[in-house]
C-alpha cells in the first residue's frame, strides 16, 4: 500500500458517486466504504499517491456537487501500524441462524372428554398442542384464552378435568 486517500460524505448516496468518480478518474482500489453511525461513510482508496490525490479530488468535486461532503484526505505513505487500523479485524461472526422448527398440525382423533370422565391417564399421553385445542373447544371457565395459550400440560390437565367434573355436576 502505498497511498491511502480517503473522502467522508453524508448518505450512502454521496459514498457511492464518489467512489464511482474516483474509480474512473484514476488507477486507484476501493478499499472499503465504511458506514460509520449518523449516516456517515467514509470511502477509503489506494494506490500510488498521484493516482489517489487525483482520485480524492474528483471524488470531493462530486461530494462538493451533492452537498455531502464533510472531509477528505490522503495519507502518502502510510505505515505499517496504521495498516493495522485499515485491516478489519477479525469478522465479526454472525450469530447462528435459529434453527426453523417446523410445525406440523395433523388431524388426531381426540375421545371428546365430555363423554369420558376417567381421562386423566388419556390426557396425560396427549401433546400440550393438543390439549390445548382441547381446551379452547371446551370454552374452559377456568382459564381464559390468553392464559391458555401460555398454559403448561398440567394446568391444562386439571383445568380440563375441573371443566368436566363441573359439567357432570351440572347435569346431575
Amino acid at each position: 500500500m502505498k497511498a491511502l486517500g480517503m473522502v467522508e460524505v453524508k448518505g450512502f448516496l454521496g459514498a457511492i458517486s464518489v467512489a464511482d468518480a474516483a474509480l474512473k478518474a484514476a488507477d486507484v482500489t476501493l478499499l472499503k466504504a465504511e458506514i460509520i453511525n449518523g449516516g456517515l461513510t467514509t470511502v477509503e482508496l489506494i494506490g500510488d499517491v498521484a493516482a489517489v490525490q487525483a482520485a480524492v479530488e474528483v471524488g470531493t468535486e462530486v461530494a462538493k456537487e451533492l452537498n455531502c461532503l464533510i472531509a477528505h484526505h490522503v495519507i502518502s505513505r502510510v505505515d505499517a501500524q496504521t495498516e493495522v487500523i485499515l485491516s478489519d479485524p477479525e469478522p465479526k461472526s454472525a450469530p447462528e441462524p435459529m434453527e426453523q422448527v417446523e410445525v406440523i398440525e395433523e388431524e388426531i382423533e381426540t375421545p371428546d372428554l365430555e363423554e369420558h370422565t376417567g381421562t386423566r391417564q388419556k390426557l396425560e399421553t396427549q401433546r400440550v398442542v393438543d390439549l390445548r385445542k382441547q381446551a379452547y373447544k371446551m370454552n374452559l371457565s377456568s382459564l381464559k384464552k390468553s392464559e391458555i395459550k401460555f398454559a403448561n400440560k398440567e394446568a391444562l390437565i386439571q383445568a380440563i378435568m375441573a371443566e368436566i367434573e363441573r359439567s357432570e355436576d351440572e347435569w346431575n
